[in-house]
């Protein structure tokens, strides 16, 4: 008798089958993607052949000794063609790329020949140098790709693209600056065009404008890299490249890094950077206007008479270079108080509007914890809204949703944004649901999955099936037992079962490895709010055995749920008592004719649409506390009533922010984690492995 193929051999077939299918996949879909891109194609096969013939030594006018800048340049062009292609199209792409900087030069070259027969100092200079760089075609393009963008990334981009060409413009002030920042000015006005005409969908933007933190910002990096930049530069010829010839080369470099410093100070809303920020500017101004007008003046050797238009041109550029610090420093004084971060103050005092806004609009399930103490309430100044939230260092967490109408949702989201941005914060939307991560994701946000909730739809549950079996042992065995469930309130107990149910959740918390838990997960304080319902397990001799409490869910001012929040089972509770106090509600909530009941969120549960690098980080930091938190094991216990699943979102501005935000959960969930707690955790793993 044949052998029969083993299992092993049938598998590695299977494998090796797929293994060739996807070789033979992967490279028909690039040739796809690449037949959709042809104009970034031949512009990458148009670089490589130039760095392959070494011919880029001298494609970048401006620093001709450098060969691995222009190879950057170039590099520079080629990405911001796909993005261009990939978001205006090929034949706009094309058009754009070739006639705006093909304008930018002739518009440069007619300056310089008009400026030079009149005899202006810098167009005399200008004669004959190059005027085309590759980075002219890189602003033009992403200027254009600019206006395609949504909201938040739009004008990061165009204020990034802005500082580098002005900057070059001001301090290098070679002919190819000028042609790179009309060509940058052309790209951008025809981005916009195009896309206007498109009619880009997403309606408009709800964040569309430029604080005055970013200004200021924008122009100390300006002043800081203009600085660093002009002793690097050959042959400087900006207007404020005369701020090197005002100082040693090492106090250029000192000047440079003190005002970069003070942007990036400034920018986290640090009072330090605006102080940074003023004695440097006061120092350079002081600097400047001594050598450049104190010193010419009193040496008379300022003159106006008798002298050609190129000295006057030089002496008044001297003469005024020193009013641009002045002017800077006078916008940084008048704006401190906007530059500054706000203080964070949590207050009870609006609470009461609060809650009124959580029954009248569509907060989410989740929206009742913007209650609880430690939380802030902004309003929207149109009365449309309010965000619950904490400040954590610099970031702004909101509680879930915003209490507003789903109409109002975006309003609100934007405004609240704008007050963070005010404030010097860095807004971080906690715990939001799918609507809110749309609105954030249209104007360019970056969302990741945070947890899992468990949403239970009480007109389809019953306590029948093979699914449900877990539950109806549980009832039955609390029915055999004589334990009853009781619906009430933290104020209608008595002292007696107020002291049973501070034991159950005050010990349970002691025992611990780690701090309990806050922000959005409560305890026994958020138990005494009259909103609140508890379920209750109670024995047949009269003491509690475990507590469940219950947050309101209302939607359009009609009461449609209840959030699970505290869960604590006592010593001598019996097994399965969560599970018949959860049932037992769902009936009760289900007979009262509400709509659904929430099961909370699970923090660090696995989401299937996450991408593979934050399903293996959220999975690795479950993993690390399951011993004391449980994370796992809860979202196991939930599967039993058979819920639906909704994700929950943290979004925040950029990428760039996660880690700040990171570090403002920890510290919100957690605030007081001490060493100490993570040498227990150690411990519970030893004690976990063993």
């Amino acid at each position: 008798m044949a052998d029969r193929p083993s299992e092993f051999t049938l598998r590695g077939d299977a494998e090796e089958r797929s293994f060739r299918c996807n070789q033979n996949v992967a490279p028909s879909a690039l040739v796809g993607r690449l037949r959709h891109l042809p104009v970034s194609v031949a512009v990458a096969v148009t670089a490589v052949v130039l760095v392959v013939t070494a011919r880029i030594a001298h494609a970048e006018p401006d620093f001709p000794h450098h060969p691995p800048v222009a190879c950057l340049a170039l590099l520079g062009v080629v990405l911001t063609v796909v993005l261009a292609e990939r978001s205006l199209g090929s034949v706009r792409t094309l058009l754009i790329g070739v006639l705006a900087p093909t304008l930018g030069v002739l518009g440069t070259l007619l300056t310089v020949t008009i400026g030079s027969a009149l005899g202006e100092a810098h167009a005399e200079l200008a004669v004959g140098q190059p005027l085309f760089a590759p980075s002219t075609i890189a602003a033009a393009l992403l200027g254009a790709a600019s206006a395609a963008m949504p909201a938040q990334r739009r004008w990061r981009t165009r204020a990034a693209l802005w500082t580098v060409v002005l900057t070059l413009v001001l301090f290098a002030g070679h002919g190819s600056d000028l042609a790179r920042a009309l060509a940058a000015l052309l790209g951008t006005a025809a981005g916009a065009f195009v896309v206007r005409r498109a009619s880009r969908p997403g309606g408009p933007s709800t964040h569309d404008t430029v604080s005055a933190r970013t200004w200021v910002v924008a122009t100390l990096i300006a002043l800081g890299a203009g600085t660093l930049v002009t002793p690097v530069v050959p042959d400087p010829d900006g207007v404020l490249s005369v701020f090197a010839d005002a100082m040693s080369d090492h106090a250029v470099v000192v000047v440079g890094l003190l005002l970069l410093a003070s942007a990036w100070l400034v920018q986290r809303g640090r009072r330090v950077g605006v102080y940074l920020a003023v004695g440097v500017l006061v120092t350079l101004t002081a600097v400047l206007a001594d050598v450049f007008l104190i010193e010419p003046m009193t040496d008379d050797a300022v003159q106006w008479r008798g002298i050609g238009l190129d000295a006057i041109e030089w002496q008044v550029t001297l003469l005024g270079a020193w009013l641009v610090p002045a002017i800077v420093l006078l916008a940084v004084l008048a704006l401190r108080g906007t530059l500054v971060r706000g203080r964070f103050r949590a207050a009870a005092d609006g609470r009461d509007a609060f809650v009124g806004m959580l029954r009248d609009g569509d907060a989410g399930t989740l929206g009742h914890m913007g209650t609880w103490r430690g939380n802030a309430t902004w309003t929207h100044p149109g009365g449309r809204g309010a965000v619950a939230y904490r400040v954590c260092g610099d970031v702004a967490l909101t509680v879930s949703d915003p209490a507003c109408c789903a109409a109002d949702r975006a309003e609100v989201v934007s405004a609240f944004a704008a007050f963070c941005e005010r404030n010097g914060w860095v807004p971080a939307f906690t715990s939001v649901h799918e609507p809110v991560r749309q609105i954030l994701a249209a104007e360019g946000w970056t969302s990741l999955p945070v947890g899992v909730e468990s949403v239970l739809d009480l007109t389809a549950f019953d306590l029948r099936g093979k699914k449900r079996q877990d539950l109806r042992t549980a009832s039955n065995r609390a029915d055999r037992e004589g334990v009853r469930d009781e619906w009430t309130t933290f104020d209608a107990l008595d002292a007696e079962q107020r002291a049973e149910v501070e034991t159950i959740c005050t010990r349970w918390a002691t025992d611990r490895r780690l701090p309990e838990m806050g922000f959005t997960l409560g305890g026994f304080h958020e138990l005494d709010d009259p909103d609140v319902r508890l379920m209750l397990a109670v024995a047949a001799d009269g003491h509690v055995t475990a507590v469940t409490s219950w947050l309101p869910v209302h939607e359009r001012g009609a009461l449609a749920g209840y959030t699970l929040d505290v869960m604590r089972r006592g010593e001598d509770g019996m097994p399965g008592v969560m599970e018949f106090l959860i049932a037992r509600t769902a009936l009760r909530a289900r007979d009262a004719g509400l709509r659904m009941i929430s099961l909370s969120g699970t923090p660090l549960a696995a989401h299937a649409g996450a991408g593979s690098l934050v399903t293996r980080g959220s999975l690795l930091v479950a993993r690390l506390l399951e011993p004391v938190y449980g994370f796992r094991s809860l979202q196991r216990f939930k599967e039993k009533f058979g819920a639906r699943h909704e994700t929950l979102w943290i979004v925040v501005p950029t990428p760039l922010h996660v880690p700040r935000v990171a570090r403002a959960l920890a510290g919100a969930y957690v605030p007081g984690l001490r060493p100490k707690h993570l040498w227990a955790l150690r411990q519970a793993h030893r004690a976990a492995a063993r």
